[in-house]
C-alpha cells in the first residue's frame, strides 16, 4: 500500500513538473511573440502611436526583456515629442491675436509639463519668460510675480555670450538678445509697478538699452526710455511739491535755489529720454507714446532752453535716431535768473500712457523672422534617440 502511495505521489510530481515546464514554455513563447510584434511595429512599420503603446505594454508585462532599454527610450521620446508639440501649439496660440491671460496660462502649463520631462530646457524657458513679459507689459496678464520667476530664470540661463553645447551661435545669439532686452525691461517695469527699488529699476532698464539686437529690441525700444523717464518724473514731482510749499521769499532765497538746482538735475535726466522716445516711437502703433513724450519734452525744453522756434529741439531729437542708447549732446541750457520758476509737473494722464505694443510672434521662430528661420535651435527640439536593436529569432 505504501509502495502504491509512493508511486501515485511520484506520478503527480512528474505531471506537475511537466505542467510547469509547459507553462514556462508558453510564457516564453508569448513573450517572444510579443517582442516580434513590438519590433515589427516600432522598427519595420515605424508606427509611432502603436509603438508607444506596445513599448509601455512591454515594460509592464516583460520588464526583464532584452528590449526593455529600447522600449524605455521609445516611451520617453514619444512623450517628449508630444509635449514639445503641445508647447509649440500653445506658444503659437498665445501670439495669435487677441492675446489673453487664458492663453498665457495654457502656455505656462504646457511649458511646465515639458520641463518635467526635460528640465532646464533653454528654448522653452526663454519662450515662457518672453511671452509672460509680453502679457504683462501688454496689460493682459496680472500675475507679475509668476512672470518674474520665469524672467529671472531666463536672465541667468542666457547670461553667457558663449552658446552652450548643441547650440549654434546664429541660434543662440538672437534668442539671448531677446531675453536680455525684454526680461531686463520687464524687471524694470516690475519694480516700477510694485514700487520697489527705483534705482534698481533704472539699472534694469539701462541694461535693456545696452542690447543692440538686430530687430531693434533693447536699444531702439521706446518703452525703455519712457519707463526710465517716468521714474525720474516721480522724483521731479516730489521736488516740485517741496518747492511749491516754500514761501515766495524762500523760493528766491538759498532754499529755493538749492531745490531748483535739484529740479534741474532731474529735468536734465528726463529731457534726453523723452527725446529718445520720440526718436524711436516712429511706428503707427506707437503714436500715442510719441505724442505723450512730445508734450512733456516740449514743456521741459522750454523751461531749460531758449529755443522759441524749437530749432535746437529738432536737432537734439535727431541726434538720437542713429543710436538712441548713446549719451547724446549736451542740453543747451539758458542762463538762470533768481526768479526762474520751476515747470509744472507732468500730468498723471501722461505718466499712465500705454506702452508701445510688443512682438506679434515668439522670438527665435520662423514667424519672428530670425536668420535661421527654424522653429527652434537643435538643442530645443525633442529629438528621437531611438536606435534599432538587434533582432532575435
Amino acid at each position: 500500500m505504501k509502495k502504491f502511495s509512493f508511486l501515485i505521489a511520484l506520478a503527480m510530481a512528474v505531471s506537475a513538473l511537466a505542467l510547469s515546464t509547459t507553462t514556462v514554455r508558453a510564457q516564453t513563447d508569448a513573450k517572444a511573440e510579443f517582442e516580434r510584434t513590438w519590433y515589427d511595429i516600432c522598427y519595420t512599420k515605424k508606427d509611432n502611436e502603436k509603438c508607444y503603446q506596445l513599448s509601455r505594454e512591454l515594460l509592464e508585462k516583460y520588464a526583464d526583456s532584452t528590449y526593455a532599454k529600447n522600449a524605455t527610450a521609445n516611451v520617453k521620446n514619444y512623450e517628449l515629442a508630444k509635449s514639445w508639440e503641445k508647447f509649440n501649439t500653445s506658444l503659437k496660440a498665445f501670439y495669435n491675436p487677441p492675446q489673453d491671460a487664458a492663453k498665457l496660462d495654457a502656455l505656462f502649463a504646457s511649458g511646465e509639463d515639458y520641463l518635467r520631462l526635460q528640465p532646464d530646457q533653454q528654448w522653452v524657458i526663454a519662450q515662457m519668460a518672453l511671452a509672460g513679459g509680453t502679457g504683462v507689459l501688454g496689460q493682459v496678464y496680472k500675475n507679475m510675480d509668476k512672470v518674474k520667476g520665469y524672467a529671472q530664470r531666463a536672465l541667468t540661463m542666457f547670461s553667457s555670450q558663449t552658446p552652450p553645447k548643441d547650440w549654434k551661435p546664429e541660434d543662440w545669439n538672437p534668442l539671448r538678445d531677446a531675453v536680455q532686452a525684454k526680461m531686463n525691461q520687464f524687471m524694470g517695469y516690475y519694480l516700477v509697478e510694485t514700487k520697489g527699488d527705483q534705482m534698481q529699476a533704472i539699472d534694469y532698464l539701462t541694461k535693456a538699452t545696452e542690447v543692440k539686437a538686430r530687430d531693434g529690441s533693447g536699444w531702439k525700444d521706446p518703452n525703455n526710455y519712457w519707463l526710465r523717464a517716468n521714474i525720474h518724473s516721480k522724483k521731479y514731482g516730489e521736488l516740485r511739491a517741496q518747492y511749491d510749499a516754500l514761501s515766495d521769499d524762500d523760493k528766491t532765497g538759498e532754499i529755493g535755489k538749492a531745490l531748483l538746482l535739484k529740479v534741474n538735475e532731474v529735468v536734465d535726466q528726463m529731457i534726453p529720454d523723452y527725446a529718445r522716445v520720440m526718436a524711436t516711437a516712429t511706428q503707427p502703433e506707437a503714436k500715442p507714446l510719441n505724442d505723450a513724450a512730445k508734450e512733456l519734452l516740449e514743456s521741459f525744453w522750454k523751461f531749460r532752453v531758449d529755443d522759441p522756434e524749437k530749432v535746437k529741439l529738432a536737432g537734439y531729437i535727431n541726434s538720437f535716431k542713429a543710436d538712441p542708447s548713446a549719451a547724446g549732446p549736451a542740453i543747451p541750457v539758458k542762463a538762470e535768473t533768481p526768479d526762474t520758476p520751476a515747470p509744472d509737473a507732468p500730468s498723471a494722464a501722461s505718466a499712465g500712457t500705454r506702452l508701445a505694443p510688443g512682438q506679434a510672434s515668439a522670438p527665435g521662430t520662423a514667424e519672428a523672422g530670425t536668420s535661421s528661420g527654424k522653429a527652434s535651435p537643435a538643442k530645443g527640439k525633442a529629438r528621437s534617440t531611438r536606435r534599432k536593436p538587434g533582432r532575435r529569432g
